[in-house]
């Protein structure tokens, strides 16, 4: 029974803190394509009236690019997520809001939550909120879900781009 426990004990100094989750790394698509993220918007912005419509669709298509680059770096105090050639957006791993600027001025409060299999980033503004998870494979595959709503918007805009693991 001693050395069972003797054995135990040595077990858990050996094994690390923790693994790193799938969704951490370099992601590209190089064949992303904005068709539907335009459906999605034109889906959120169907119902709003003929003045409107074209306001929230400029903004929303303006906003929502296709990435083509993802990159995802977690430690145990920052998640660093990075979009194409943008400047990494850093959250404190325990999902307390912190304020960040948009490279236009828009100021919002992002955080970070990590569940069991998924990175869930949220970014609040004053207009609504975007929600981007993150999710991943074994095969490397990684999905981003983008979900972004507004009391002015009738219906939220959802659509999802899908990544692979870069070999870079």
């Amino acid at each position: 029974m001693r050395r069972i426990s003797s054995l135990a004990v040595l077990l858990c100094f050996a094994l690390p803190a923790w693994s790193e989750p799938l969704w951490t790394g370099v992601f590209e698509n190089s064949q992303q394509s904005t068709a539907g993220i335009e459906a999605a918007v034109d889906t959120a912005v169907a119902k709003m009236n003929f003045v409107t419509r074209p306001i929230a669709r400029g903004r929303l298509n303006k906003t929502n690019p296709a990435y083509r680059r993802v990159a995802i770096e977690r430690d145990e105090q920052v998640v660093r997520v990075r979009f194409d050639e943008r400047k990494p957006i850093e959250m404190p791993a325990n999902g307390e809001p912190v304020a960040w600027t948009r490279e236009d001025g828009e100021q919002f409060q992002v955080s970070a939550r990590i569940t069991d299999d998924a990175l869930v980033q949220t970014f609040k503004a004053d207009d609504g909120e975007r929600v981007n998870t993150f999710t991943a494979n074994a095969a490397g595959q990684m999905t981003m879900e983008a979900k972004i709503s507004s009391p002015r918007l009738p219906t939220p805009v959802i659509y999802t781009l899908l990544y692979q693991r870069s070999a870079r």
